[in-house]
Protein backbone atom coordinates (compact mmCIF):
# COMPACT_ATOMS: atom_id res chain seq x y z
CA UNK A 1 0.00 0.00 0.00
CA UNK A 2 1.51 3.24 -0.92
CA UNK A 3 -0.41 6.72 0.37
CA UNK A 4 0.94 10.38 -0.55
CA UNK A 5 -0.38 13.32 0.11
CA UNK A 6 0.65 17.06 -1.57
CA UNK A 7 3.72 15.68 -2.83
CA UNK A 8 4.46 13.92 1.09
CA UNK A 9 4.52 10.56 1.87
CA UNK A 10 1.87 9.40 4.14
CA UNK A 11 3.03 5.97 4.50
CA UNK A 12 6.76 5.19 3.87
CA UNK A 13 7.09 4.24 0.36
CA UNK A 14 7.98 0.86 -1.70
CA UNK A 15 8.85 -0.67 -4.38
CA UNK A 16 5.28 -2.26 -6.16
CA UNK A 17 5.27 -5.51 -6.45
CA UNK A 18 7.07 -6.60 -3.26
CA UNK A 19 5.52 -7.07 0.51
CA UNK A 20 5.63 -4.40 2.78
CA UNK A 21 7.31 -6.24 5.17
CA UNK A 22 10.49 -6.91 3.20
CA UNK A 23 10.77 -3.03 2.25
CA UNK A 24 10.05 -2.16 5.73
CA UNK A 25 7.07 0.29 4.12
CA UNK A 26 3.38 0.74 3.49
CA UNK A 27 0.80 -0.76 5.88
CA UNK A 28 -0.07 -4.97 6.49
CA UNK A 29 -2.35 -6.60 8.54
CA UNK A 30 -2.24 -8.35 11.40
CA UNK A 31 -4.52 -11.57 11.76
CA UNK A 32 -5.35 -13.70 13.50
CA UNK A 33 -3.42 -11.85 16.22
CA UNK A 34 -1.02 -9.13 16.72
CA UNK A 35 3.06 -9.40 17.12
CA UNK A 36 4.62 -12.04 18.92
CA UNK A 37 3.25 -15.41 20.46
CA UNK A 38 6.21 -16.98 22.57
CA UNK A 39 7.36 -20.52 21.42
CA UNK A 40 4.93 -20.37 18.91
CA UNK A 41 2.90 -22.58 21.34
CA UNK A 42 -0.79 -21.89 23.45
CA UNK A 43 -2.91 -24.02 24.91
CA UNK A 44 -6.86 -22.68 23.95
CA UNK A 45 -9.85 -24.71 25.44
CA UNK A 46 -8.18 -27.49 26.40
CA UNK A 47 -6.61 -27.39 22.18
CA UNK A 48 -2.58 -26.77 22.25
CA UNK A 49 -1.62 -25.05 18.85
CA UNK A 50 2.15 -25.46 17.73
CA UNK A 51 2.44 -22.66 15.12
CA UNK A 52 6.01 -22.60 13.15
CA UNK A 53 8.17 -20.08 13.40
CA UNK A 54 10.08 -17.84 10.53
CA UNK A 55 13.29 -17.72 10.64
CA UNK A 56 13.84 -13.70 11.46
CA UNK A 57 11.65 -14.33 14.66
CA UNK A 58 12.65 -17.98 16.18
CA UNK A 59 11.07 -19.17 18.31
CA UNK A 60 8.75 -17.57 18.45
CA UNK A 61 5.32 -17.27 16.17
CA UNK A 62 4.95 -13.72 14.21
CA UNK A 63 2.18 -11.35 13.48
CA UNK A 64 -0.19 -14.08 12.08
CA UNK A 65 -0.79 -15.08 8.47
CA UNK A 66 -2.32 -12.35 7.02
CA UNK A 67 0.66 -10.27 6.53
CA UNK A 68 2.35 -12.85 4.18
CA UNK A 69 -0.60 -14.36 2.76
CA UNK A 70 -2.42 -12.97 -0.92
CA UNK A 71 -5.14 -11.42 -0.94
CA UNK A 72 -8.20 -11.07 -3.05
CA UNK A 73 -8.66 -6.99 -3.78
CA UNK A 74 -11.34 -5.60 -5.58
CA UNK A 75 -12.29 -1.89 -6.23
CA UNK A 76 -15.64 -1.25 -4.59
CA UNK A 77 -15.78 2.98 -5.64
CA UNK A 78 -13.10 5.21 -6.99
CA UNK A 79 -12.03 6.25 -3.25
CA UNK A 80 -12.29 2.59 -2.11
CA UNK A 81 -11.02 -1.09 -2.02
CA UNK A 82 -11.93 -4.32 -0.65
CA UNK A 83 -9.49 -6.95 0.20
CA UNK A 84 -10.00 -10.27 1.45
CA UNK A 85 -8.04 -14.04 2.51
CA UNK A 86 -9.85 -16.76 3.44
CA UNK A 87 -7.41 -19.19 5.87
CA UNK A 88 -8.05 -23.19 5.70
CA UNK A 89 -7.02 -24.74 8.98
CA UNK A 90 -3.49 -25.92 9.54
CA UNK A 91 -1.00 -24.78 12.30
CA UNK A 92 -3.72 -22.64 13.36
CA UNK A 93 -6.71 -24.91 13.48
CA UNK A 94 -9.21 -22.22 12.79
CA UNK A 95 -11.25 -21.49 9.33
CA UNK A 96 -11.76 -17.83 9.77
CA UNK A 97 -12.03 -15.08 6.83
CA UNK A 98 -10.26 -11.40 7.10
CA UNK A 99 -11.27 -8.58 5.44
CA UNK A 100 -9.58 -4.97 4.76
CA UNK A 101 -11.07 -2.17 3.54
CA UNK A 102 -9.46 0.84 2.40
CA UNK A 103 -10.74 4.14 1.80
CA UNK A 104 -9.79 8.18 0.98
CA UNK A 105 -12.28 10.62 2.89
CA UNK A 106 -11.14 13.94 1.77
CA UNK A 107 -7.55 14.41 3.16
CA UNK A 108 -7.83 10.94 5.45
CA UNK A 109 -7.23 7.67 4.58
CA UNK A 110 -9.28 4.92 6.85
CA UNK A 111 -8.11 0.87 7.08
CA UNK A 112 -10.64 -1.03 8.75
CA UNK A 113 -9.39 -4.67 9.22
CA UNK A 114 -12.27 -7.16 10.40
CA UNK A 115 -11.92 -10.75 10.83
CA UNK A 116 -14.45 -13.22 11.19
CA UNK A 117 -14.40 -16.59 12.42
CA UNK A 118 -15.41 -19.34 9.70
CA UNK A 119 -15.29 -22.45 11.52
CA UNK A 120 -17.52 -25.09 13.83
CA UNK A 121 -15.93 -23.96 17.30
CA UNK A 122 -15.28 -20.60 18.78
CA UNK A 123 -11.68 -19.09 18.16
CA UNK A 124 -9.46 -16.68 19.89
CA UNK A 125 -8.87 -13.96 17.83
CA UNK A 126 -6.28 -10.66 17.37
CA UNK A 127 -5.96 -7.98 14.97
CA UNK A 128 -4.05 -4.83 14.13
CA UNK A 129 -2.25 -3.13 11.52
CA UNK A 130 1.31 -2.48 11.05
CA UNK A 131 2.00 0.67 9.00
CA UNK A 132 5.50 2.01 8.63
CA UNK A 133 6.41 5.95 8.71
CA UNK A 134 9.42 7.81 7.52
CA UNK A 135 11.18 9.39 10.32
CA UNK A 136 11.92 12.90 9.58
CA UNK A 137 14.06 15.52 11.21
CA UNK A 138 13.07 16.80 14.49
CA UNK A 139 10.97 13.21 14.71
CA UNK A 140 7.96 13.80 17.66
CA UNK A 141 5.56 11.25 18.90
CA UNK A 142 2.71 11.94 21.30
CA UNK A 143 0.13 9.85 22.71
CA UNK A 144 -1.72 9.20 25.63
CA UNK A 145 -1.29 5.73 27.37
CA UNK A 146 -1.15 4.65 30.96
CA UNK A 147 2.13 1.91 30.85
CA UNK A 148 3.65 -0.42 28.70
CA UNK A 149 4.58 -3.63 28.40
CA UNK A 150 8.25 -4.17 29.44
CA UNK A 151 10.62 -7.30 27.92
CA UNK A 152 13.52 -8.75 29.19
CA UNK A 153 17.03 -7.45 27.55
CA UNK A 154 17.12 -10.18 23.85
CA UNK A 155 13.50 -11.03 23.89
CA UNK A 156 11.71 -7.91 22.32
CA UNK A 157 7.94 -7.64 21.62
CA UNK A 158 7.66 -10.51 24.53
CA UNK A 159 5.92 -8.45 27.59
CA UNK A 160 6.88 -9.93 31.46
CA UNK A 161 5.97 -6.77 33.55
CA UNK A 162 4.28 -3.41 33.35
CA UNK A 163 6.14 -0.56 33.78
CA UNK A 164 5.37 3.36 33.17
CA UNK A 165 5.66 4.77 29.43
CA UNK A 166 8.97 6.74 28.88
CA UNK A 167 8.74 10.46 28.77
CA UNK A 168 9.26 10.79 25.20
CA UNK A 169 8.09 7.99 23.02
CA UNK A 170 9.97 8.83 20.01
CA UNK A 171 13.48 8.13 21.56
CA UNK A 172 15.60 5.27 19.59
CA UNK A 173 15.09 1.51 20.68
CA UNK A 174 11.16 1.60 21.39
CA UNK A 175 9.63 -2.07 20.70
CA UNK A 176 6.61 -2.08 23.22
CA UNK A 177 2.89 -2.36 23.28
CA UNK A 178 1.43 0.58 25.03
CA UNK A 179 -2.00 -0.14 26.98
CA UNK A 180 -4.76 2.24 27.93
CA UNK A 181 -4.39 4.08 24.73
CA UNK A 182 -6.85 6.85 24.43
CA UNK A 183 -7.49 6.57 20.74
CA UNK A 184 -4.99 9.39 19.10
CA UNK A 185 -1.56 9.89 18.37
CA UNK A 186 0.41 12.70 16.40
CA UNK A 187 3.59 12.56 14.88
CA UNK A 188 6.32 14.48 12.44
CA UNK A 189 9.12 16.38 12.08
CA UNK A 190 10.48 19.97 12.34
CA UNK A 191 9.05 20.63 9.32
CA UNK A 192 7.09 18.58 6.33
CA UNK A 193 4.14 16.07 6.96
CA UNK A 194 2.65 15.69 10.63
CA UNK A 195 0.23 13.02 10.95
CA UNK A 196 -2.53 12.40 13.26
CA UNK A 197 -3.53 8.29 13.81
CA UNK A 198 -6.71 7.20 15.54
CA UNK A 199 -7.89 4.27 15.90
CA UNK A 200 -11.75 2.97 17.08
CA UNK A 201 -13.47 -0.58 17.41
CA UNK A 202 -11.25 -3.05 18.77
CA UNK A 203 -7.88 -0.96 18.18
CA UNK A 204 -7.52 -0.21 22.13
CA UNK A 205 -3.79 -0.61 22.71
CA UNK A 206 -0.88 0.82 20.56
CA UNK A 207 2.45 -0.76 19.35
CA UNK A 208 5.28 1.86 18.88
CA UNK A 209 8.50 0.47 17.29
CA UNK A 210 11.14 2.82 16.35
CA UNK A 211 14.58 0.74 15.53
CA UNK A 212 17.65 2.68 15.82
CA UNK A 213 19.81 4.31 13.07
CA UNK A 214 16.97 3.63 10.62
CA UNK A 215 14.91 5.92 8.66
CA UNK A 216 11.73 4.55 9.34
CA UNK A 217 9.06 3.95 12.26
CA UNK A 218 5.67 2.40 13.24
CA UNK A 219 2.83 3.08 15.06
CA UNK A 220 0.38 0.18 15.20
CA UNK A 221 -2.91 0.25 16.82
CA UNK A 222 -3.55 -3.08 18.17
CA UNK A 223 -6.40 -5.74 19.52
CA UNK A 224 -4.45 -7.14 22.44
CA UNK A 225 -1.28 -7.81 24.38
CA UNK A 226 1.71 -9.33 22.48
CA UNK A 227 1.56 -12.78 23.81
CA UNK A 228 -1.69 -12.29 24.86
CA UNK A 229 -3.00 -16.23 24.52
CA UNK A 230 -0.11 -17.37 26.98
CA UNK A 231 -0.27 -14.41 29.72
CA UNK A 232 -2.84 -13.88 33.00
CA UNK A 233 -4.67 -11.39 34.57
CA UNK A 234 -5.37 -9.02 31.46
CA UNK A 235 -7.42 -6.24 31.19
CA UNK A 236 -10.42 -7.32 29.03
CA UNK A 237 -8.95 -4.33 26.61
CA UNK A 238 -5.65 -6.26 26.72
CA UNK A 239 -6.88 -9.39 25.82
CA UNK A 240 -7.54 -11.69 22.50
CA UNK A 241 -11.15 -11.65 21.87
CA UNK A 242 -12.76 -15.24 21.56
CA UNK A 243 -15.26 -15.44 18.40
CA UNK A 244 -17.81 -18.17 18.58
CA UNK A 245 -18.81 -19.17 15.04
CA UNK A 246 -20.10 -16.08 12.71
CA UNK A 247 -18.77 -13.87 15.35
CA UNK A 248 -16.45 -11.04 14.12
CA UNK A 249 -13.81 -7.97 15.39
CA UNK A 250 -13.24 -5.10 13.68
CA UNK A 251 -11.04 -2.24 13.78
CA UNK A 252 -10.49 1.14 11.95
CA UNK A 253 -7.59 3.36 11.58
CA UNK A 254 -7.68 6.91 10.48
CA UNK A 255 -4.69 8.74 8.83
CA UNK A 256 -5.54 12.43 8.69
CA UNK A 257 -2.29 14.34 7.46
CA UNK A 258 -1.27 18.11 7.70
CA UNK A 259 1.57 20.51 7.35
CA UNK A 260 4.36 21.52 10.09
CA UNK A 261 3.56 24.85 10.81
Amino acid sequence: MRADWRGHHILAPGLQGRSAADQHAGCFPLVPFSNRIRGGQFVFDGREVNLPPPEYASPHALHGAGWRADWHGEATSPNAARMTFTHEPGAWPWRYLAEQVVRVEGDQLVVTLTLINLDTVSMPAGIGLHPYFVRPEGFWLKTGVSGRWASEPGEPGLPVRREDAPLDLSAPGLDHCFYDWDGAAEFGGREGLQLTLTGSGAFQNLVIYTPPGKPYFCAEPVSHVNDALNMTRLAPSESMAVLAPGESVSGTMTLSPRLAG
